[in-house]
């Protein structure tokens, strides 16, 4: 049986981490470029870390299910993550620190739409992918 604990846990520090974001782009200028960069090592060591879970652990389990609701949704959420994780390398690659220090709200813009994109990922994995996990387990 496969323990979600360390998952939600990591949702829950990747939320955190966006909410910070959240809070320095309410600033008309950036913090000290060590915080900035700090966070975004950060952000993008977590979350890579997270999606490796997710790909070797997570996705083989769910679709292995008997079930192909189960599948079809481990599938369906598979592929939006690609989709993800495609869009957050694009943005890392855009947004170096030159670039920051340039466009300061163009970095805000795109850090909160990057943002609102993974806390709405992380919802529908809580409320829809886990628990799918979680009724697999209980059937085992």
């Amino acid at each position: 049986m496969f323990n979600l604990s360390k998952l939600r846990e990591e949702h829950t520090e990747l939320g955190a981490i966006a909410r910070q974001f959240s809070a320095i782009c309410a600033s008309d200028s950036p913090p000290p470029l060590s915080v900035l960069d700090g966070l975004r090592r950060e952000l993008q060591s977590k979350l890579f870390a997270h999606l490796q879970t997710e790909d070797w652990v997570l996705y083989p389990r769910l679709l292995d299910s008997p079930d192909p609701a189960v599948v079809g949704t481990a599938r369906r959420f598979s592929h939006e993550m690609g989709g993800l994780a495609a869009s957050f390398l694009n943005y890392v690659e855009k947004w170096n620190t030159k670039a920051i220090t340039d466009n300061w709200r163009g970095y805000c813009k795109d850090t909160t739409e990057i943002t609102t994109v993974l806390i709405a990922r992380i919802s529908r994995e809580n409320t829809q992918l886990y628990p799918l996990l979680e009724r697999l387990d209980r059937a085992a």
